[in-house]
């Protein structure tokens, strides 16, 4: 954990981080556990760019958002962990009320009627991430090596361009997605994933989700759009679940 993954980590290794998360994730009177064993799991991603940082040039700078303007799902986790920074952040631009608002207009919308159609994230201020550091990992891995590409995408509505990414911030994200998927499983929580407006808004509608979520109350059993891991990736995720169970 205090040296990060490797971009093809040994099993052991995988199987340890996913314990870790497990044992997090079952903390005794910790109602903050979910949201803290996100923060775990993204510290690690983060562990594994600073020990092994790509050496190809990445396009994406501070105040480039155009993949701010994409599809994002999250675990229950990663949005508890989205809704306590939003709560305790002082920017008037990241009121809860305010962030709830910017969400309305992608609630229900799949990736693809989502593609071109210009809807910020409701967390962009400006154009900058208002909770970068407690970003999902989905947003961790979309890392660019064409900045013409992003922008083909962004100004040609609907259309899918074929944006060159880095496969290391991809690989690092991947392992720890992946331990952290059977962690949940082998907890006894759901590791679906959801739309994060629609997900950030229902986390944020009370200051006790978090708690109930915990608890085992379906809370967003609700929302129109589930994004399902692939079939590999849920394998592999059930596998890692059995180990450490």
């Amino acid at each position: 954990m205090g040296a990060g993954l490797p971009a093809q980590p040994r099993r052991d290794a995988v199987l340890g981080v996913a314990l870790v998360l497990k044992s997090k994730l079952m903390e005794r009177g910790n109602d903050q556990r979910a949201g803290e064993a996100a923060e775990l799991a993204h510290s690690l991603i983060e562990k594994s760019l600073t020990a092994r940082p790509p050496t190809i040039p990445i396009t994406c700078r501070s105040g480039c958002a155009y993949c701010c303007y994409s599809y994002v799902g999250v675990t229950a986790p990663e949005v508890f962990r989205l809704a306590n920074a939003v709560r305790a952040s002082r920017n008037e631009a990241l009121k809860v009320d305010h962030v709830r608002a910017r969400g309305l207009p992608l609630r229900g919308l799949n990736p693809s009627e989502r593609t071109g159609r210009k809807l910020p994230c409701p967390v962009l201020v400006g154009d900058l991430c208002g909770v970068y550091h407690e970003r999902p990992m989905v947003c961790r891995q979309a890392t660019s090596l064409s900045l013409e590409a992003c922008v083909d995408e962004f100004e040609n509505a609907g259309k899918y361009a074929e944006i060159p990414v880095s496969s290391l911030h991809l690989a690092y994200a991947s392992n720890v997605h992946v331990a952290f998927l059977g962690a949940l499983e082998a907890a006894g929580y759901s590791s679906d994933a959801y739309e994060m407006s629609a997900a950030l808004d229902l986390a944020l509608s009370e200051n006790d989700t978090q708690r109930r979520w915990l608890a085992g109350e379906r809370l967003f059993a609700g929302l129109p759009t589930v994004v399902r891991p692939s079939r590999d990736v849920e394998a592999v995720a059930r596998k890692i679940a059995e180990a450490i169970s």
